[in-house]
């Protein structure tokens, strides 16, 4: 504890990766001496790039990291020969107060994935709209049309997951304990998904872009190279699926905290057709089953992906829908509805993939989402109840 009161830790050591070395300030996990081993002796510090006379901290960049993606960010070594840092909170509690923090970080990832895979559709739609073969824009070939909804599914999938988290999120941060259990399975569900969601659909989106793709003079190389992060950052894959399964289901409860809340929100609904209201009501209980099956027994712990990659599917299944409906009976864009009805069709139902059956539904439906012409209610309706 210095003159002025406030105490100042020297940290020791190296960091073999750190994500933006050259911030101006960084915040670490750090073993004070003497401290308990594991996760309880961590604390938590704030390490300032430069001290309050404008001196230099004592630590050195020893190299920076030759990356995949996210070049503009510095990551690098950097080694600690007794740097000035400060205590956030508790030095006790340092591992569960950067935990808070992964859970924030988590949720970015979810919506820096949402914002990439929205730069992709727009970059694979309009070089689709653009380029010709044949005397025709390459997006009406009925090939390339299915290509641009693997594209486009995904994406607003996301897009629907990430104003869903927003908002409880918000009310979380206000003291809403239901919120904050909410958030709780919100969080790992929509990084997981939605990042990995992120990765297919920035390789489709530079094949549609052809051999420009490729040419780093566009941007569509870059959106290859940044997407792969997203499954690494803040828990892999599996780590995020295990925390959905073991903790957020198996200890939280969240999942029936989540298939109530989706409820809430499109059952009172005059605008959706009460049949469709029972599918997603089915559809919605099934998957909580699931994931609930998964989590009680250790043997399934494989199907954990499943189950995660389920709850993202029903739960942006039924955002969708209540979204489409809402907007539609505003004299708005009902297209929403129809992309409902395509997840729970083409994630969450069986199906066979070597089946030469036609759903005409769906091509008049791809024909609308396509198509940048707002799409009514009541069209959107008929076409979900068949």
């Amino acid at each position: 504890v210095g003159a002025d009161g406030v105490e100042r830790w020297k940290l020791y050591g190296q960091k073999w990766f750190c994500s933006h070395a050259d911030a101006d300030v960084a915040v670490m996990l750090a073993r004070p001496r003497g401290a308990a081993p594991g996760t309880q002796g961590l604390g938590l510090f704030a390490l300032p790039r430069r001290l309050e006379d404008g001196s230099r901290n004592s630590y050195r960049i020893v190299r920076l990291k030759d990356k995949l993606g996210t070049r503009s960010m510095a990551s690098g070594e950097i080694i600690l020969d007794g740097a000035i840092a400060y205590a956030v909170g508790d030095v006790g509690r340092g591992f569960k107060q950067m935990m808070e923090q992964v859970n924030l970080s988590r949720l970015s990832h979810g919506v820096r994935a949402a914002s990439m895979m929205r730069r992709c559709l727009n970059e694979a739609l309009a070089a689709a709209r653009g380029r010709r073969a044949f005397g025709h824009a390459i997006a009406e070939y009925p090939l390339l049309r299915r290509q641009l909804m693997k594209i486009m599914l995904p994406t607003e999938q996301a897009l629907s997951m990430y104003a869903f988290s927003a908002d409880a999120m918000g009310r979380a941060d206000k003291g809403d304990k239901d919120a904050a259990n909410l958030l709780r399975i919100l969080t790992p569900v929509y990084k997981f998904r939605a990042c990995r969601d992120n990765i297919p659909v920035a390789s489709q989106a530079l094949e549609v872009k052809g051999g420009l793709g490729y040419i780093e003079e566009w941007v569509t190389a870059r959106l290859v190279r940044d997407a792969q992060i997203g499954t690494l950052w803040e828990g892999t894959s599996n780590i995020n699926a295990l925390d959905v399964v073991q903790r957020a289901v198996g200890k939280s409860g969240g999942h029936k905290t989540l298939s109530a809340a989706l409820k809430a929100k499109y059952e009172p609904s005059g605008a959706l057709p009460g049949q469709y209201k029972g599918l997603l009501g089915a559809t919605l209980d099934r998957v909580e089953r699931f994931a609930e099956a998964v989590a009680a027994d250790p043997r399934h712990e494989k199907r954990s992906r499943l189950a995660a990659g389920a709850l993202y599917h029903a739960t942006t299944a039924a955002l969708m829908a209540w979204e489409g409906a809402t907007l539609g009976a505003e004299g708005g864009d009902a297209r929403r509805l129809l992309l409902s009805r395509l997840v729970i069709e083409h994630r969450l139902a069986p199906n066979d993939p070597l089946s030469l059956a036609e759903a005409p539904w769906e091509e008049e439906a791809m024909n609308l989402l396509l198509d940048d012409a707002p799409v009514p209610l009541a069209k959107a309706t008929a076409l979900v109840g068949r």
